[in-house]
């Protein structure tokens, strides 16, 4: 089994996460507490590091985005992350074209409804 794994994914992560403990004003002692609180065991130490790395499973984003409060994804600011991300990446190192371009990105975040009621 092949697991997908992406730099620009890991950074967004890492750029949204530590973007909505700021605004937040929590900080990862904090975050563990709260974490806590709901029955997940994690040290200050080992969110810092999964979130500098951007290397998280699901389950443990969406604990963080409740222990954070945050009721709603923006997923139109995550796409604006991720190609800050592509464009960064492609500044430092032209290897690989991007994984998603806008027109693609657009096409995935448009709501399903208008793709089958034109």
């Amino acid at each position: 089994m092949k697991f997908f794994d992406s730099p620009e994914m890991r950074e967004t992560l890492h750029r949204l996460l530590r973007s909505q403990m700021a605004l937040k004003g929590i900080d990862y002692n904090g975050l563990s507490q709260r974490l806590a609180m709901m029955g997940v065991a994690q040290t200050a130490s080992n969110l810092r590091s999964k979130v500098n790395h951007g290397t998280l499973g699901a389950q443990l984003f969406v604990f963080i985005q409740f222990a954070l409060g945050i009721e709603k994804l923006d997923m139109t600011g995550i796409k604006e992350i991720y190609q800050d991300v592509e464009r960064d990446l492609d500044a430092s190192a032209t290897v690989e074209p991007p994984l998603l371009d806008k027109v693609n990105v657009d096409e995935a975040l448009r709501p399903v409804a208008s793709k089958t009621n034109p």
